[in-house]
């Protein structure tokens, strides 16, 4: 036997405290009488407080969840391996999507993973280089604590190196032995890479892409004000998207907007990695457990309404 709700302790101050004010009236009740010259049944009010303390302690042993384990069952698990390539050069403060394009990316990364089941994530962010944040795994708490972590100064520099993030990425799919290599990107573009596009079709890596921002784009905020040129201007970064969508394009995948006015394409990309091939599989265990709450929490309610309800005819002078 075990108790498959120990979160729960924290309310045994409910039953305690019910229990507790219940005695306290009991208590008071007979000094009333007392008072008023009547005698007090001691028997009676000793019983009355072990029915209502008891029937308080198996109502908070059924909050507790008691159960036993029945029988132990695997099954098998079938997913996508998927990493994850964040953008989070110093464009990606721009504020032409709110709060700013890094943000509203981690927004839209949390919404996805909220609709994942059975896919592998992993999480890799990238500026002037890239690193492994968070290897893949199906812990999906985990990975939305990984993002709550991530902001621009993770990686000093404001370039965006997406060939080195996409290596990364390659790497970590052949250690696993990964059949296919699915990666989703959130960026707000850059420069024509031939090279990257070269890399992806070798490599056999099926790219889905947010492309983040808008074509007015915005000004980039610092610490002492905006990022100027070497001429003393102030940068106004726009979304890039033209290499992006032909590097989804070739490369057999996905674009999508976001922006404030387009937050829900998390939901085309869900339906897209829904087609892909589930390669990814493993066996967990479940157990099944036959539950018990219900025979301590019966009993406690009906002692305790007993207990409530136990009353004598009182005469002057003597209980009857």
């Amino acid at each position: 036997m075990e108790f498959g709700n120990t979160a729960s302790i924290k309310f045994v101050v409910i039953p305690i405290l019910t229990v507790l004010f219940l005695i306290l009236g009991v208590r008071k009740r007979e000094k009333i009488l007392e008072r008023i010259g009547w005698k007090k049944d001691t028997i009676i009010m000793i019983v009355k407080t072990l029915f209502l303390s008891l029937g308080g302690i198996l109502v908070f042993i059924a909050l507790l969840s008691p159960q036993k384990l029945k029988e132990e069952e695997k099954i098998a698990i079938q997913g996508s391996d998927l990493y994850v390539l964040m953008d989070i050069s110093k464009s990606m403060l721009a504020e032409d999507t709110y709060p700013n394009r890094l943000e509203i990316s981690k927004k839209e990364l949390k919404e996805i993973l909220n609709n994942l089941k059975g896919d592998r994530v992993g999480i890799i962010p990238f500026s002037d280089s890239a690193y492994v944040q968070m290897p893949l795994t199906d812990d999906y708490f985990m990975a939305i604590n990984y993002i709550d972590a991530i902001d621009s100064k993770l990686i000093s520099g404001g370039g965006t190196e997406l060939l080195e993030a996409l290596k990364l990425a390659n790497n970590s799919f052949e250690k696993t032995d990964a059949k296919d290599k699915n990666v989703i990107i959130f960026s707000d573009g850059g420069e024509r890479n031939p090279e990257i596009l070269k890399y992806v079709k070798d490599n056999h890596i099926k790219t889905f892409i947010f492309g983040v921002g808008t074509d007015e784009g915005s000004v980039i905020p610092i610490d002492n004000g905006f990022i100027k040129d070497n001429s003393g201007n102030i940068v106004v970064s726009k979304l890039n998207d033209n290499f992006l969508k032909e590097l989804a394009r070739e490369s057999g995948g996905q674009y999508y907007s976001l922006n404030n006015l387009n937050t829900g394409n998390y939901q085309k990309l869900i339906a897209d990695i829904g087609k892909l091939d589930k390669t990814s599989q493993r066996d967990e265990k479940l157990n099944i457990y036959e539950q018990y709450y219900q025979y301590p929490l019966g009993a406690g309610l009906l002692l305790i309404l007993i207990g409530y309800f136990l009353r004598r005819k009182e005469k002057e002078g003597e209980y009857v």
